[in-house]
C-alpha cells in the first residue's frame, strides 16, 4: 500500500516539483518522508536502488530517488535491440566521415584550442568538454561547482551464456537478504534476444562496489551463490566476460541535485557536460549534452 501511494504521488508531480522537494538522503526520504520499515528498505529498496545508483548504503538524493520511482511508474524499462552502443552511433552517424576519434587522450585545453597527448593542437571555434567528472576537474571544468563529486562509485559486472534462462520472463532479481556478493541478476536476452549467443541466455550478475579480492575469486564466490540460486544448472553457465568498473557513476549523496542542472556554460568557447552535471543516468546525461550544445548555439547566434 505504501508503494502505491508513493507511486500515484510521483506520477502526480511533475519533474520540476521532484528536484523542488528538500533533498534528504534516499534513506531518510524512505523511511520518514514514506514510512517504509527497516525490512522493507533492506529487502527491497536497498538492492533495487543501490543497484541503480551503486549505493546500496542509500545515501544518495531523495530527488534521485524520487526521479527515477517516477520515471518507473509512468513508462517501461527498456533495451535498444542493437545494444547499448546504439545511442552513441545514432548521435554519431550525422557527422562527418573521420570527424570522430577513438583513443585519442586530451592533454588539455587552451582558450578554444584542444592539446592531444601527442602534442597535436586541434584549433576549434569552441569546445565542450564531455567526460565523467575526474576528466573534467583535470581539465579545468568544474573547479567551479564544489557539490560536483569527483570521486565514484564502481561495480564488477559477470556476464554468462546459459542454455536457457534461469528466470521467468524480464525480471530483476534482487538479492534482498544480503547474503553474498550479488546485488542483483537480470537476462537482457529476455528482452533483447539478440544480446545472447545463438540458442542461448545472456545473464548479467551484477555486484556493486570495488571489492578487494581479485575477479577470479570474487567470481568463485558468486557461482556459489548462484549454485544456492538456481541449483547445479548453473555450473553449465559458461563465462563470457567480466568488467570491473571503478567510475560507474559519481557519487549523489546530498547536495548532489541542489541545483538540478550544473551551469553547462564556463565561458563562451567552452561549455562542459556529463551525467555528474544533471542527474547520473543516460537521461541526466544527454539532458546535459544538449543543454550545452544549446548554450553553445546561443553564443554564436549572439556573436
Amino acid at each position: 500500500l505504501r508503494v502505491a501511494v508513493l507511486r500515484r504521488k510521483m506520477k502526480r508531480l511533475k519533474v520540476s516539483d521532484v528536484f523542488a522537494r528538500e533533498e534528504i538522503t534516499t534513506a531518510d526520504a524512505l523511511s520518514t518522508r514514506w514510512g517504509f520499515s527497516p525490512t522493507m528498505i533492506d529487502r527491497f529498496f536497498r538492492p533495487f536502488l543501490g543497484g541503480i545508483t551503486l549505493d546500496p548504503d542509500l545515501h544518495a538524493s531523495s530527488r534521485m530517488f524520487e526521479f527515477v520511482f517516477k520515471m518507473f511508474s509512468e513508462g517501461r524499462a527498456t533495451l535498444p535491440a542493437g545494444g547499448m552502443q546504439s545511442l552513441p552511433d545514432l548521435i554519431a552517424a550525422p557527422l562527418p566521415t573521420g570527424s570522430v576519434r577513438l583513443n585519442t587522450a586530451v592533454a588539455r585545453i587552451e582558450e578554444s584550442s584542444v592539446i592531444l597527448e601527442s602534442g597535436e593542437r586541434i584549433d576549434a571555434s569552441a569546445v565542450i568538454v564531455a567526460t565523467h567528472a575526474p576528466a573534467a576537474e583535470r581539465l579545468g571544468v568544474i573547479s567551479d561547482t564544489p557539490a560536483t563529486p569527483t570521486s565514484g562509485l564502481g561495480e564488477v559486472c559477470f556476464y554468462y551464456a546459459a542454455p536457457s534462462s534461469p528466470t521467468d520472463g524480464p525480471t530483476l532479481v534482487l538479492n534482498g537478504t544480503g547474503d553474498g556478493p550479488i546485488t542483483n541478476l537480470s537476462v537482457p536476452s529476455d528482452v533483447a534476444p539478440g544480446y545472447a549467443p545463438r540458442g542461448e541466455s545472456l545473464v548479467c550478475v551484477v555486484v556493486v562496489g570495488l571489492p578487494d579480492e581479485a575477479d577470479e575469486v570474487l567470481q568463485q564466490r558468486v557461482r556459489a551463490q548462484l549454485g544456492r540460486w538456481y541449483g547445479p544448472i548453473t555450473a553449465e553457465w559458461r563465462m563470457l566476460r567480466s568488467y570491473r568498473i571503478a567510475y560507474g557513476l559519481p557519487d549523489q549523496a546530498p547536495p548532489f541535485l541542489s541545483p538540478r542542472d550544473a551551469d553547462v556554460r564556463v565561458r563562451p568557447g567552452l561549455y562542459r557536460c556529463g551525467d555528474w552535471a544533471a542527474t547520473a543516468s543516460i537521461n541526466g546525461a544527454m539532458r546535459s549534452g544538449r543543454r550545452a550544445a544549446e548554450a553553445l548555439a546561443a553564443d554564436l547566434a549572439a556573436a
